[in-house]
């Protein structure tokens, strides 16, 4: 998990400008690349265009901006001033922000989902991969299909009532999901860069009964490529409202410090890939203030 603090080929026919939205007639499907890992966890890679340079980032809705690391291609991106990237570890890398002229999803059907002058994170050194923040989909509405690995824009998916999404972080860019953990109601951090749940060991000491131990010692990484120690519980329920009731999660569980702080007290979960591939899920961010979502089991 990431999260990123800010002190810190032809022209697309669909630009994101400065509060440009996808228009409800996208019809835009991005494939993804998915990748499994343990405990059912995984990544998702999209094929994305800086300029004239092709290549593959990671989905991290728990990245509030997107982050590359230096590199030839983007050298000579201007820069704007000094910013910072936070780990879930407490690592900060020091870095700057840079404007790229042009930033686009590639589409497999229908129009490319791009960006004018979007402004991204570099940093010279990075042991993980390229992210594509969550900062990205302003104005967008759009469905993360699992079933037929693709992004897919425009109107969503499924048939049931949106649901709001509690905007997260210092800049209110990240999306916070409302939900109980047996009885006990916290929100959860929606974060696809995150290849498995993850709890704040705070949260699981004071309701301990509500987890079940799968592995005392843990070494797990973040996506800047980050260390660090964790546990792994089972979540032994874990409930998403409207019937979506999941058993026996796993989840890694460590201090979440500087991560507490910037999500605040009352968001001591984080929703990996390992329990939001369990879905297909409808995003519409077009209102910054009122972001909603919608999840139908697959």
């Amino acid at each position: 998990m990431q999260l990123l603090r800010r002190l810190m080929l032809s022209l697309a026919a669909l630009l994101f400008g400065s509060g440009a939205a996808v228009g409800e007639e996208a019809g835009s499907i991005v494939p993804m690349t998915l990748t499994q890992s343990d405990y059912g966890g995984g990544r998702i890679y999209l094929p994305v265009r800086f300029g004239n340079v092709m290549g593959t980032m990671r989905l991290d809705t728990g990245a509030s901006s997107s982050r590359i690391a230096l590199a030839p291609w983007n050298r000579d991106l201007p820069s704007l001033g000094e910013s910072a990237s936070t780990g879930a570890s407490g690592r900060t890398t020091r870095c700057e922000d840079v404007e790229a002229g042009f930033v686009a999803l590639k589409a497999s059907q229908g129009n490319d989902i791009a960006r004018a002058k979007y402004v991204v994170t570099r940093c010279e050194t990075s042991g993980g991969d390229d992210l594509l923040g969550v900062d990205f989909f302003k104005g967008a509405r759009f469905t993360i299909d699992f079933d037929r690995k693709a992004l897919v824009f425009g109107a969503p998916q499924g048939q049931g009532r949106p649901k709001p999404l509690r905007p997260l972080g210092p800049d209110r860019r990240l999306l916070g999901v409302e939900l109980k953990i047996g009885d006990a109601a916290a929100v959860g951090l929606l974060d696809t860069g995150a290849e498995i749940c993850a709890v704040d060991r705070v949260f699981m000491a004071r309701h301990r009964r509500l987890f079940a131990l799968i592995k005392a010692k843990n070494k797990a990484s973040e996506v800047s490529g980050g260390g660090f120690a964790s546990k792994i519980f089972k979540i032994k329920q874990i409930d998403l409202g409207e019937g979506r009731i999941l058993r026996d999660v796993p989840a890694l569980v460590y201090d979440f410090g500087p991560l507490r702080e910037a999500l605040g007290r009352e968001t001591p979960v984080v929703l990996g890939y390992n329990l939001l591939s369990r879905f297909n899920l409808d995003l519409d961010l077009r209102a910054p203030d009122a972001p909603t979502w919608d999840a139908r089991a697959r």
